[in-house]
């Protein structure tokens, strides 16, 4: 496998993440070890994106006092 040089890798766009699924959670919590950080995020405890975005859609229809 030929790698680019980091001087061309630079400029590159960072790729995109999927979305945030309930089995995406599934595998983290699955794959403990390999991830590194909090234990929040090792135990599964994050939200996927619809969890997301039902608290964000709650927390702008709030009207302030």
């Amino acid at each position: 496998m030929k790698l680019r040089p980091w001087k061309d890798m630079i400029d590159v766009d960072m790729p995109t993440m999927g979305p945030i699924t309930e089995e995406i959670r599934k595998q983290t919590r699955e794959q403990a070890a390999r991830y590194r950080g909090g234990v929040r995020v090792s135990t599964g405890r994050f939200w996927t994106d619809a969890e997301y975005k039902k608290y964000r859609d709650k927390v702008l229809s709030t009207p302030l006092p």
